[in-house]
C-alpha cells in the first residue's frame, strides 16, 4: 500500500504517491520553518498573557474597596448587634477575594512557564 501525499505544483494541488517521487527537501524545511515559526508565536502570546494576569491590577483595587467596606462594617457593628453575620460574611468575601488572587498569580505563572518551553521547543525545531 503505497503512501499518498499532496503536492503544490504552480498553484494546482495533486496527488502523488510517497513510492514515485521523495518529498524535496524545499518543502519539509518550509513545513519545519512554518511550525517553528507558528510554535514560537503561540509561545510568546501564552507569555505575555502570563504576564499580563501576573501584573493585572484590578484584583488588587477590588480587594482594597472590599477591605474599606469591611473596616466601616467593623466600626457599625461593635453598636448594632445585627450586623455580626454581616461582618462574618465580609471577612470570607475578602478570604474568598484573596484565594482568587493567588489562583489568578499562580495561573499567569504556568501560563509563562507553558509560553518559556513552547518558543524553547521552536528554537529547537529550527536549529536542528
Amino acid at each position: 500500500m503505497a503512501l499518498a501525499f499532496l503536492a503544490r505544483d504552480a498553484g494546482c494541488v495533486t496527488v502523488e504517491t510517497a513510492g514515485e517521487e521523495p518529498v524535496s527537501p524545499d518543502l519539509t524545511t518550509h513545513i519545519r520553518g512554518g511550525m517553528a515559526l507558528a510554535l514560537f508565536a503561540l509561545g510568546l502570546l501564552s507569555c505575555s498573557a502570563g504576564l499580563w494576569t501576573i501584573l493585572s491590577r484590578e484584583y488588587q483595587r477590588s480587594l482594597k474597596g472590599i477591605a474599606a467596606q469591611s473596616n466601616r462594617l467593623h466600626a457599625r457593628s461593635l453598636t448594632e448587634v445585627g450586623l455580626v453575620p454581616i461582618l462574618d460574611a465580609s471577612a470570607r468575601l475578602v478570604e474568598a477575594t484573596t484565594q482568587m488572587i493567588r489562583t489568578a498569580m499562580g495561573i499567569g505563572a504556568f501560563l509563562c512557564l507553558i509560553g518559556l518551553a513552547m518558543t524553547s521547543i521552536a528554537l529547537w525545531v529550527l536549529l536542528v
